[in-house]
């Protein structure tokens, strides 16, 4: 039987040493306690182990280091970043010696493969970095939206967006990235940022040369709402077709009235597909409007 540890004891005592031991306890709900107790009033020495304990087995204890984690708040942040730069960079928290198993468990006993605990610690640094909101973790999660670990780029795309304003400069940089899979990304987060300033680098976006990247740019303009309206409004004018194309489809889509003279104009001047797609967006905002009745559904029989 492994050494037993009197968690309340140590809190008690504010013994911090004690609780770090206490983590590598073979019982998981001690390691549980051990965690929580360490957010509590854990300084910078209790960051190396409790990243440690992001790739324990249970979730439990991996949640209990992630919101220890984020209250120890500007300590953890330079660790955490350099989880998501350097792969590496999470042999120095002894995985070789830690308690997890080659699987994770999660909710009802369920247990699946991990790669390794590196990449499930990357996971969380970028979801912890995200909840401290550090304006000197955004430049790395910037970054690891280029990793190859799909959950990384996922979470890290995630809290990106919780900087507000302080993200766009950064995503608007990734923008120009040459991989479309990054643009697709910045796009997907400049919307998500709901800031006003997003809006033009998206605009730009309706230009790039990948069908994905474009629709990944209209999307995210629609989520903008109203603030995108007179640069969409103005985009129905722009040189590029695509441009024109993306902008009616996502004024449609937001369905503000102030759209309806450039939609006009765009129908006018406009090919057939230029033309189809006004149309559809000045229908469905005067159908919003209440100014255009809907179509009548077709008679059911009895």
């Amino acid at each position: 039987m492994g050494k037993r540890f009197n968690i309340d004891l140590l809190r008690a005592d504010k013994n911090v040493d004690g609780l770090i031991e206490a983590l590598r306890s073979s019982d998981g709900l001690t390691r549980q306690r051990a965690a929580l107790a360490l957010g509590d009033f854990g300084g910078g020495e209790a960051v190396g182990p409790l990243v440690r304990a992001l790739g324990d087995p249970l979730t439990a204890v991996r949640e209990a280091a992630a919101d220890s984690l984020t209250l120890l708040g500007t300590p953890a942040v330079e660790p955490l970043a350099e989880l998501l730069e350097n792969l590496e960079a999470s042999g120095k928290y002894g995985e070789e010696e830690a308690v997890s198993p080659p699987t994770v468990t999660g909710p009802g006993g369920q247990t699946w493969e991990i790669e390794t605990q590196r990449d499930l610690r990357r996971v969380y640094a970028a979801a912890i970095l995200g909840e401290i909101g550090d304006p000197a973790a955004l430049e790395p999660l910037a970054r690891a939206l280029r990793d190859e670990n799909d959950d990384l780029r996922c979470q890290a795309a995630g809290a990106i967006a919780k900087f507000g304003p302080g993200a766009v400069e950064p995503l608007r940089r990734m923008l120009a990235d040459p991989d479309p899979d990054v643009r697709i990304f910045a796009a997907g987060v400049l919307g998500d940022t709901g800031e006003a300033s997003a809006v033009e680098p998206l605009i730009g976006a309706l230009r790039d040369g990948n069908d994905d990247v474009r629709g990944a740019a209209a999307g995210a303009l629609m989520r903008m709402g109203g603030a995108a309206v007179e640069p969409l409004v103005a985009a129905t004018k722009d040189a590029d077709r695509n441009v024109r194309l993306y902008a009616a489809g996502a004024l449609k889509y937001i369905g503000d009235p102030r759209a309806i003279d450039a939609l006009e104009a765009l129908a006018r001047s406009g090919d057939k597909d230029e033309r189809s797609v006004a149309e559809d967006a000045i229908e469905k905002i005067r159908m919003v409007r209440g100014e255009v009745a809907p179509e009548p559904s077709a008679p059911t029989s009895r």
